[in-house]
């Protein structure tokens, strides 16, 4: 039997409709990748919450039960190949919770939690696990969308994952959808989006750190950059690592993209505060691959690390706890590692160590977790590596 659904938009819901949105003024949204919400009723109550924002290829799918309790949530996102798949679903049953997460590779891995006779939580993983897939959706044909996931719970729980369900096994649905212009759900105003799409952080303002005389704000400060080469860096193995160099113990990892084997120019970006140019940080270093102009730029990933588990504004990066950073090649972790380091930097805030082994720089403001971009030229060739210190204000 069907459920028939009745769609009111919004820009988002928390327990209300916030900012609430024609149904033509949701479609534009849809059109423009822009971020917006449906709520669907059942009997004129909310029983699934849609997020969506194309711009990001993601939409999340929550469901409702009563008294507005989440049962169910479900993150979809788009594969490259140009449809969605199924990203991480989590169904509830007080004080049961499981979760279960698929990577495109095919790897798949629940989380079950329970307080029950079954034990506390635990892990599973399992690969050539294919994530469930479907095309995207026009706008208001989320049909195909909701009766997946109304019956993905129990499409999961079968086989040898049969006995690990501690939720109840259900389905939902399937689903007719139609608009409803009337309504009696409670509505507020709100001058701040009430959700934000998962939009990793994204470089800004990369060339202007290394272009001398430009100017960037922090704090409400005006600082002017200075740019200084360092050297060259020497890269045996083509696998770059950017660490705290006082940290190596803790075994820090290349980024997965690689380089030919060389030696490498590098350049620091020093910025010094207009009204007090004594004072001097280092806004971002640069490692130069090639002599060509990036024109894309793409997070720098090592391997484990996925963009789809990042959130708004969120990066991956390394971690800096002695206020030093620095460049170095995996292949000679191990040697200085053992030999230490005796690291003093120079007026510029840098130094190059061990006939360009390694170089190392003051990091920004100190100790933190800082992003590197990967720039690329208009073939996809990487030309450079840009370790972003975070010296100025900016957005997510």
């Amino acid at each position: 039997m069907e459920t028939t659904v009745a769609a009111v938009y919004c820009e988002g819901w928390n327990g209300a409709l916030v900012n609430p949105l024609t149904a033509d003024r949701a479609e534009s949204r849809d059109s423009a990748g822009e971020p917006y919400t449906v709520v669907l009723l059942a009997g004129g109550r909310p029983h699934f919450v849609l997020d969506i924002s194309w711009a990001e290829g993601y939409v999340g799918v929550t469901r409702l039960g009563t008294g507005g309790r989440t049962i169910a949530t479900h993150e979809l996102r788009r594969a490259p190949e140009g449809d969605l798949f199924l990203r991480v679903t989590t169904t509830s049953d007080r004080p049961s919770r499981h979760r279960t997460t698929w990577q495109i590779g095919g790897l798949r891995i629940d989380s079950i939690e329970s307080t029950g006779a079954r034990g506390g939580p635990h892990t599973l993983s399992d690969l050539g696990r294919t994530p469930p897939r479907l095309p995207i959706p026009a706008f208001g044909r989320w049909k195909a969308l909701l009766d997946r996931t109304g019956r993905v719970h129990a499409e999961i729980c079968t086989g040898p994952y049969r006995e690990e369900c501690t939720v109840p096994v259900e389905t939902d649905g399937p689903f007719q959808i139609v608009d409803d212009g009337y309504h009696v759900l409670p509505v507020s105003a709100s001058g701040e989006r009430p959700w934000h799409p998962p939009r990793p952080k994204r470089p800004r303002g990369l060339d202007t750190l290394f272009r001398n005389g430009a100017e960037g704000s922090a704090d409400g400060r005006r600082m002017s950059i200075s740019t200084f080469p360092a050297g060259k860096l020497n890269l045996p193995s083509g696998r770059l690592v950017a660490a705290d160099p006082t940290r190596f113990d803790r075994d820090p990892e290349s980024f997965r993209t690689t380089v030919t084997p060389g030696t490498y120019p590098v350049t620091v970006s020093l910025a010094s505060f207009t009204d007090d140019p004594e004072h001097r940080f280092v806004a971002a270093v640069r490692l130069d691959v090639a002599d060509r102009r990036p024109v894309t730029w793409e997070m720098a990933l090592r391997d484990g690390q996925d963009p789809f588990d990042l959130g708004y504004g969120e990066f991956f990066g390394f971690t800096v706890e002695t206020g030093i950073a620095c460049f170095v090649d995996e292949d000679h972790l191990g040697r200085i590692s053992s030999e230490g380091t005796d690291l003093e930097l120079t007026r510029e805030r840098f130094t190059n160590q061990a006939d360009g082994d390694l170089i190392a720089w003051s990091s920004g403001w100190g100790d933190g977790y800082y992003p590197t971009w990967i720039g690329r030229d208009h073939s996809g060739r990487v030309v450079t590596f840009v370790a972003d210190m975070l010296l100025f204000d900016q957005e997510g």
